[in-house]
């Protein structure tokens, strides 16, 4: 069981380059969970006593406001860490997550992950790295809430998240109640977007399928360029 955790941790860039023997040590301390869709992991103002490592699903990290309202923060994917930053500060999940598929993962005990990154300061330099990464794509969220429209934030969105980066397709993983979300704004005003870049032919909407049919546009419009 543990050589199977091991071999998991070389799916992140925060683990995969820790020497063999704390690997091992690492192998010890973590705990291998199958978790069905639509399950918490934790919830926004609870102690973080853990984080989590994807192994295979995906996770969406999101915050409840005070009128109830749901701002999805980022979604989280095989090889990424979830829960990390609250671990290391000792406090609470700023935070909800919730599985948005059927997910494998590992989770690693706060208590027994710092006193191993005591013993290996390389592990907590990789760490501090990621999260420096993952503070870009905040920041970077944030910019697009404040500064750009809808239509813009879908087209940014669509062309990040093609399948690949020669196609012309996106296949959308989550809801797009879930979506909407993601983007800052609300289903009925996605669905008219959604519409709206269809109409101009920019984009087909086939159920959770979006093929790009007019990308150089589609790009400019991601740019803050207005559609028609």
């Amino acid at each position: 069981m543990t050589e199977n955790i091991i071999e998991s941790f070389y799916l992140s860039p925060l683990l995969r380059e820790i020497k063999p023997e704390f690997l091992q040590a690492l192998g010890q301390i973590a705990v291998k969970k199958l978790i069905k869709k639509d399950t918490p992991l934790f919830m926004q103002d609870q102690k973080a006593e853990g984080f989590y490592l994807i192994c295979s699903g995906t996770v969406k990290v999101f915050r409840i406001g005070n009128d109830g309202r749901e701002q999805t923060i980022h979604i989280f994917r095989t090889g990424e860490t979830v829960g990390e930053v609250p671990v290391f500060q000792g406090t609470d999940y700023p935070a909800c997550a919730t599985a948005l598929a059927k997910s494998e993962l590992i989770y690693f005990p706060r208590n027994k992950f710092m006193l191993l990154g005591r013993q290996q300061p390389e592990l907590l330099l990789n760490m501090l790295a990621i999260l420096s990464q993952r503070l870009r794509k905040f920041v970077e969220l944030i910019d697009d809430l404040t500064l750009k429209d809808v239509t813009s934030r879908l087209a940014k969105y669509i062309i990040k998240n093609k399948t690949r980066k020669d196609d012309s397709q996106i296949v959308l993983e989550q809801s797009k109640t879930s979506l909407a979300s993601r983007l800052g704004t609300i289903p009925a005003t996605l669905s008219r977007t959604l519409k709206k870049l269809q109409d101009l032919k920019i984009i087909e909407v086939d159920k959770n399928l979006i093929k790009i049919i007019d990308e150089e546009t589609l790009e400019r419009i991601a740019d803050g360029e207005k559609a028609i």
